[in-house]
């Protein structure tokens, strides 16, 4: 159970900062809402681990439920994986426009 918050509260930190990331982007052409967004990949999270907990459950009845099982917690694991892979392929242009905005807010200052 502690897992889980944990990880719904990572997620909607990482949701957090994506949603700025796709505002300051301009990608979309409406602003994002950030905490509508954060709260959505948080949801994604809790409806997927609770699906994953019922395929653990349900593994234990049977041989073919548990060969299923096996197949969904492979996935499961590289859909994770993946959004770990994305996330740390979004850190550099975090720090980047951090940096940027920072100098910006400096070269303000001296004018």
């Amino acid at each position: 159970m502690i897992r889980t918050i944990v990880c719904m509260i990572a997620f909607f930190i990482f949701g957090v900062i994506y949603a700025e990331i796709f505002n300051e982007l301009k990608i979309f052409d409406a602003r994002v809402n950030v905490y509508i967004f954060a709260g959505a990949i948080s949801l994604i999270f809790l409806f997927s681990e609770l699906i994953f907990k019922h395929f653990e459950t349900r593994a234990s009845l049977s041989n073919q439920n548990e060969i299923k099982f096996k197949k969904i917690k492979n996935y499961y694991y590289i859909c994770l994986a993946f959004l770990g892979f994305i996330l740390l392929v979004a850190l550099p242009f975090i720090w980047w426009g951090t940096i940027k905005r920072l100098a910006e807010i400096a070269n303000e200052g001296i004018r």
